[in-house]
């Protein structure tokens, strides 16, 4: 397992792809800091210019959303031409565990959506400190606010780690896996709001209450700083949801025909 996992990282570790990505979204945060940074130099009153707080808000705003559909992206960074060039065929038929193949994607796709993830908040804080004149006063409760948002956030996007690998085990089509994943996570909670606008079932509200969308959407609305216990539901639910998309995604690897 081990020499598997180091040798699918340094895979990952050397193509482009995963260098691209992070160029783009370091060029999205320089244009985003560039337009706070544009907004400061229109304001002559120096206590009313933005500072690292107003980009903590601005993440704490999209960041959670932003990060689950991000591990769609790094999952198939890891998959990256996987079935076009027969590797996973190759690693199979020379005997290596189906098991070890699955785990082995997963924490390899868990651990770039750490380190991109941690690479582009440096990229960001870096660029705020550099174009806003660091944090403002307001910078200890919104970073504050900032960590915990993160804190909940972190077990649904292992979550979407999870889903987006159960999923590229099993189906070659990268384009069919975005609309899988996306229509997992969308799909349901959209449907449990329309039932519940039209006959008010209250049943439906409390299902979607629990889905990972409305826990993430919870997020962006500050539900972690206003009651920190809200924390443990989220963990709650990104660990069941993890264990479930793991399962059942190996159990349609562990019967797919390899080709």
């Amino acid at each position: 397992m081990t020499h598997y996992l180091f040798g699918e990282m340094y895979r990952t570790f050397r193509r482009r792809y995963l260098y691209l990505t992070v160029a783009v979204c370091g060029l999205v945060l320089l244009s985003v800091t560039s337009l706070f940074a544009y907004a400061n130099s229109t304001v002559e009153d120096a206590s009313q210019r933005m500072h690292l707080d107003m980009l903590l808000l601005f993440f704490i705003q999209f960041l959670p959303s932003i990060g689950l559909y991000f591990t769609l992206l790094i999952g198939d960074m890891t998959f990256s031409e996987e079935h076009k060039i027969q590797t996973m065929r190759n690693t199979i038929f020379f005997g290596m565990p189906r098991i070890t193949v699955y785990l082995g994607k997963f924490v390899n796709c868990l651990v770039y959506c750490f380190v991109v993830m941690a690479a582009l908040l440096a990229i960001a804080f870096g660029l705020g400190a550099a174009l806003l004149g660091g944090p403002g006063a307001a910078f200890g409760p919104c970073f504050r606010e900032f960590l915990l948002m993160l804190a909940g956030a972190i077990p649904l996007w292992i979550a979407g780690a999870a889903l987006a690998t159960a999923l590229f085990c099993n189906i070659q089509s990268p384009t069919m896996v975005t609309l899988a994943f996306c229509g997992a996570f969308i799909l349901p909670t959209n449907f449990l709001k329309l039932i519940n606008w039209l006959v008010d079932v209250p049943a439906a509200a409390k299902i979607r209450e629990l889905l990972i969308t409305s826990r993430l959407d919870a997020l962006t609305h500050g539900a972690a700083s206003e009651n920190p216990a809200f924390l443990f539901t989220c963990w709650a639910t990104g660990l069941a949801f993890t264990a479930a998309f793991l399962i059942l995604g190996f159990a349609g690897f562990s019967r797919k025909e390899i080709k």
